[in-house]
């Protein structure tokens, strides 16, 4: 992986500096990457944007071209930042999952009592 440099892009209505950061991964290496690891996605072009599923098969909305990605939300108002596919898979896509299972079951098991 090649390293990845902060660049500045320009200044928003509020003069604070906006910058980005390149992924420099083409959307086939990106589509090969989720292939091989049979992760769901879905893609749209147009936005250089992809829909990618996690194993509880909550969508999330990653962008090929900055690794800026977010939790799919009607409006989206936070993102978060990740060097790559791989960075974004290994680092931040199934981060909870477990958590979020033992949770239910505790929950289930409160529940039942």
């Amino acid at each position: 992986m090649s390293e990845h440099e902060w660049e500045f892009v320009r200044k928003n209505s509020k003069g604070e500096a906006i910058f980005r950061k390149d992924t420099n991964e083409t959307l086939e290496f990106v589509e090969n990457y989720l292939q091989e690891n049979n992760i769901k996605y879905g893609i749209s072009e147009a936005a250089s944007m992809l829909w990618i599923k996690n194993q509880e098969d909550r969508e999330y909305v990653y962008y090929w071209t900055t690794g800026r990605w977010s939790r799919r939300r009607p409006t989206y108002k936070v993102h978060y930042h990740s060097n790559g596919i791989d960075d974004f898979v290994t680092r931040f896509l199934n981060k909870f999952v477990e958590q979020n299972k033992k949770e239910r079951e505790n929950a289930v098991t409160e529940a039942s009592k």
